[in-house]
């Protein structure tokens, strides 16, 4: 998605240069978005490896709750999947907007 980036934003200077009364942000919205929805990634998969890392420290700590310690890991990680995929869908929503 950020591949897209300079595409939308030399559009969006293009524009600004035109100084229309009726400037169309658009194409800065679309920036905007693409933004975001690298944040939102980059934060999930930074919430994901620090639940991975830390579960790994505990399983070797106590090895014998490994069973809980691991189910508990995979419900976080799924939570955050869950979250990162609906804040995606809602940027592409936006985005068709």
């Amino acid at each position: 998605m950020l591949a897209f980036l300079p595409m939308v934003l030399a559009d969006a200077t293009t524009q600004a240069a035109a100084m229309a009364p009726a400037m169309d942000l658009k194409p800065l919205g679309l920036a905007g978005i693409l933004i975001g929805s690298g944040i939102i990634v980059a934060g999930a998969a930074k919430g994901i490896g620090n639940i991975g890392g830390n579960a790994v420290e505990a399983i070797a700590r106590q090895p014998e709750a490994k069973g809980s310690i691991g189910t508990n890991m995979l419900l976080a990680s799924a939570l955050i999947e869950g979250f990162t995929f609906f804040a995606l869908i809602i940027a592409f929503i936006a985005m068709g907007k």
